[in-house]
């Protein structure tokens, strides 16, 4: 029996920068040029940003600067979000009896999960505040927002949101800190989880979800707090990393349930980089369309964190929406380095 449903999902970002003009921008600081390649060769074009460098320059900004600002963005970008979602879905804000929230890059309480209040949710809507997971948040939490409501029979609303923008580093720019400057984009993303009897036919029950981590490979990719803003690690192992990975759960979780390989109708990939979109292809060999829809994803708004996968399952369910019962899976990965994958079937 399923866990819950899936009837809407929302995708957002700030104003979209060109990469060109971020490229022109540090073009004449110590390692620009570096900058200037790696987004050549990036296959982003445009990324949001809440704060744009090109007319406030955050790079100076002091730790304290860079979060006070990244609160007020990201309320301000997730209070849309959710409002477009509720909205999708035909509830009213009074309908909500769970309101999840989770951020890497916004650390605050009251967080996200002051937006209850702006938003009309009733008094007495349960909230979850999640912390820092990275880039396969949304997962876990669409998990844990899914077993709240097989339990309360209530609908439930998940916002992730994730700003990079407040925390643009100064240079000098090595070649590591040129991908991180132009991987990572701004954006928000809302998913509203119904009850599988309840409300209107379709969308895309959860039906299971399954982890693996890799703890030897722990400091591949790190995100910490710095005298600057937010730190990040990255090696260029990761993409090896993943792909060695990845399939681990997922055929884990598809045994379970006893889903052939070749039967999932799509795959939603986290769009967490060329290299990596490219290495998870090469060892699982999944659909064009799937692989084309992360691809997409990441050509316009860059790696958005824990939303970007919610934007690739948006677009897949809107192009191509899983029939009743064919399945979908999500892939997400992380720091840890940590693997999710969530198992979907159409409704």
């Amino acid at each position: 029996m399923s866990q819950a449903r899936i009837v809407a999902v929302t995708f957002r970002t700030p104003p979209l920068v060109k990469m060109e003009e971020f490229a022109n921008l540090v073009a004449a600081d110590p390692g620009g040029d570096t900058v200037a390649q790696v987004i050549r060769n990036s296959a982003i074009t445009t990324k949001g940003m809440a704060v744009n460098a090109l007319l406030e320059d955050p790079r100076r900004w002091t730790t304290r600067r860079r979060m006070d600002r990244s609160l007020a963005e990201a309320r301000r970008l997730g209070r849309t979000t959710v409002t477009a979602a509720l909205a999708e879905a035909g509830l009213r804000p009074d309908d909500v009896g769970l309101f999840a929230t989770v951020t890497t890059t916004t650390h605050s309480t009251p967080g996200l999960d002051a937006l209850a209040a702006e938003l009309g949710l009733r008094p007495d809507v349960e909230t979850l505040s999640l912390g820092p997971m990275g880039c396969y948040a949304a997962v876990p939490t669409m998990s844990a927002c899914a077993h709240w409501v097989a339990a309360k029979r209530r609908p439930a609303v998940l916002l992730a949101v994730d700003l990079f923008s407040p925390h643009v580093q100064p240079p000098p720019y090595d070649k590591e800190q040129a991908v991180v400057l132009t991987l990572f984009g701004d954006g928000a993303a809302a998913v509203v989880l119904l009850p599988p009897e309840a409300g209107e036919p379709g969308g895309a029950e959860i039906v299971d979800a399954e982890q693996l981590t890799a703890p030897a490979h722990a400091d591949d990719l790190q995100v910490h707090m710095g005298d600057n803003g937010l730190r990040i690690r990255l090696k260029p192992s990761m993409p090896d990393v993943v792909a060695g990975s990845v399939a681990i759960p997922a055929r884990a979780l598809l045994a379970r349930h006893r889903v052939r390989w070749s039967d999932v109708a799509w795959w939603a990939v986290h769009p967490g980089g060329r290299r990596i979109l490219d290495r998870v292809d090469e060892a699982l060999g999944l659909p064009e369309q799937s692989m084309a829809t992360a691809r997409e994803v990441m050509r316009e708004y860059g790696n958005t964190a824990a939303p970007a996968v919610l934007a690739v399952l948006r677009r897949l369910q809107t192009t191509r929406p899983l029939a009743a019962g064919e399945h979908g899976v999500v892939l997400a990965c992380g720091p840890g380095a940590t693997v999710w994958a969530l198992l979907l079937r159409g409704t």
